[in-house]
């Protein structure tokens, strides 16, 4: 018998958290791609550490990494000048520098410093390929592990994935853009504000 709470991760979690990257990378956002990549391995690493809270958050982090993304992965630099720098002060310090190619060649040089470079480069599509690995892992370690299952059904209970954004409503759209005080147009509608 299937878990419901498993199952929700495994539907909602692509829907609600791989979109808003797909978006990113269509666009050819890397550091916004990035950016929510990072905050998805943190969600699954309080998933995995069956805890809800911002404690350790750090600790967290670089035990999902270690165990369910590829081993050339330096969690800890990851961490600190991908995962932290890009969230925190938008900068990652010229530890590393982004990528965003879908092109074979620029996949392949995740991860890597090549001749010419300064830097260690993430590629976002990289990146979001792993992370796709690494929900599916976990998601089958759930699956199999009775009491990692448990654990985590508790803490899905508390902080499900749910959908974070909505679409304008057309009723909303239809609204006139002239003021009711005094009719004059909405500085949107003049083109400021």
């Amino acid at each position: 018998m299937s878990n419901p709470h498993v199952s929700r991760l495994k539907k909602h979690f692509p829907t609600y958290v791989y979109s808003p990257i797909a978006a990113s990378l269509k666009e050819h956002q890397g550091i916004g791609a990035t950016i929510l990549i990072c905050c998805a391995i943190d969600t699954l690493a309080s998933y995995a550490a069956a805890n809800p809270s911002t404690k350790n958050n750090k600790d967290k982090f670089l035990t999902f990494v270690s165990k369910y993304f590829p081993s050339d992965y330096d969690a800890e630099k990851f961490y600190k000048f991908v995962r932290c720098g890009l969230v925190h002060s938008f900068s990652m310090e010229n530890e590393y520098i982004i990528l965003c190619s879908k092109a074979t060649w620029a996949q392949e040089l995740h991860l890597s410093k090549p001749e010419g470079f300064d830097r260690i480069v993430i590629n976002p599509y990289t990146l979001f390929r792993h992370l796709k690995k690494a929900h599916k892992q976990f998601v089958d370690d759930l699956e199999k592990n009775h009491n990692l299952r448990k654990e985590f059904s508790l803490i899905y209970k508390k902080r499900p994935i749910l959908k974070q954004h909505i679409r304008v409503p057309k009723a909303l759209k239809k609204v006139s853009i002239l003021s009711s005080s005094n009719k004059e147009l909405h500085p949107t509608a003049r083109g400021g504000g």
